[in-house]
């Protein structure tokens, strides 16, 4: 009997009731949890751009579908959990009460939805707005418990933080289109700048200049869709693809390149042949025009050796070092021309054969 005991005890204190909280009639439930909030006349970001759609969106939230007025610990939940309806989370200790629902928040199966939709409301103005984006979408086990349940309701915020590089990080959740202006605007034109499509000084504004340069982006990797110019969903993806392709959104990655040698290794053939395959073994992304790199200095050291440069190993990738990788690409049957699309891109088919001939170069 003890033993039974002491285990069910155990299970007790594991499952939540032993933390505080009495979660006799509750029940265990997954949820899809997002965040949203009350949007204030003259923020400097706005989700939608500006406060009149921000509104049209969201509404002015100052009274939940219960017609309460929004409080620290109020829930947007499906139709189906009645007003009032209290839901815990053990892991933060946090208890909320349903008092909110809007289209957006549905139940399982409903749009695309594997689990039922909850949104926790965290407060007004855009830096509540950051924290709402940097909670974003979360999979939570929650104990839905009955109305009349005694539990104290309310969040600790303080477990909102916001994302740091925070515009970058939530650019591909954002819809930009003409004329918005806001910091996620920048961010896209630096993006479409380091891809050549955007040759200005990036603005907040999204203008005719930026919309000529996304339309070019789109036009160029053959975007298929009827919204042409503006930064949405098809767009967002085929655009972090390629940044990613081109590791443009990584940061440069650090190589531990500390060498214990002896004068007889280092003079040895097959020293030199290790040191140059560990050196192309950093050539692992595409080049092009503009980049300012450890790898172009790689890239112009073995251009010169193979004879196709001989300009100063700069690390910059001007117009003499594409110069040299088209000579490069048109020698090894990489490309027909110098007008074809791909001329002077240092990208995955010209950096297998370039690898290949200068392994062989210091293998015979």
């Amino acid at each position: 009997m003890k033993k039974i005991y002491f285990f069910i005890l155990f299970l007790t204190l594991y499952t939540g009731f032993g933390m505080g909280i009495d979660l006799s009639g509750c029940y265990k439930k997954v949820f899809k949890v997002s965040a949203y909030y009350s949007p204030i006349y003259g923020q400097k970001i706005y989700y939608k751009g500006n406060y009149r759609d921000e509104i049209k969106l969201n509404g002015k939230w100052i009274k939940g579908a219960s017609w309460k007025k929004v409080f620290n610990g109020m829930l947007a939940a499906p139709k189906s959990y009645k007003f009032g309806t209290k839901i815990y989370f053990p892991d933060l200790k946090w208890v909320g009460q349903v008092e909110d629902r809007w289209q957006a928040i549905v139940h399982k199966w409903e749009r695309n939805q594997n689990y039922d939709r909850i949104d926790i409301w965290v407060w007004k103005w855009d830096m509540w707005l950051m924290r709402a984006l940097s909670f974003w979408k979360k999979i939570m086990v929650w104990y839905v418990c009955p109305a009349n349940k005694p539990l104290k309701v309310g969040f600790d915020y303080s477990k909102f933080h916001i994302f740091k590089n925070f515009f970058e990080k939530t650019l591909w959740w954002i819809w930009l289109y003409t004329w918005r202006k806001d910091p996620w605007v920048k961010i896209l034109q630096i993006y479409l700048k380091k891809l050549w499509y955007f040759t200005y000084r990036p603005t907040w504004y999204f203008g005719p200049l930026t919309k000529k340069a996304l339309a070019k982006f789109q036009l160029d990797y053959w975007l298929k869709t009827k919204w042409l110019w503006y930064f949405w969903p098809k767009t967002r993806h085929l655009l972090r693809k390629v940044l990613l392709e081109k590791w443009i959104i990584f940061k440069k990655p650090k190589f531990n390149q500390s060498i214990t040698y002896s004068p007889a290794l280092v003079s040895s053939p097959d020293y030199k042949l290790e040191k140059v395959k560990k050196e192309l073994s950093l050539l692992r992304r595409g080049l092009w025009v503009g980049y300012n790199t450890y790898e172009v200095k790689i890239l112009q050291k073995y251009l010169k050796k193979l004879g196709y440069y001989n300009g100063w190993i700069s690390g910059y990738y001007d117009l003499k070092t594409k110069q040299a990788v088209i000579k490069f690409q048109l020698d090894n049957n990489i490309i027909s021309s110098d007008e074809t699309f791909a001329a002077g891109w240092f990208g995955p088919k010209t950096r297998k054969v370039f690898k290949n001939m200068v392994i062989q170069k210091y293998t015979n």
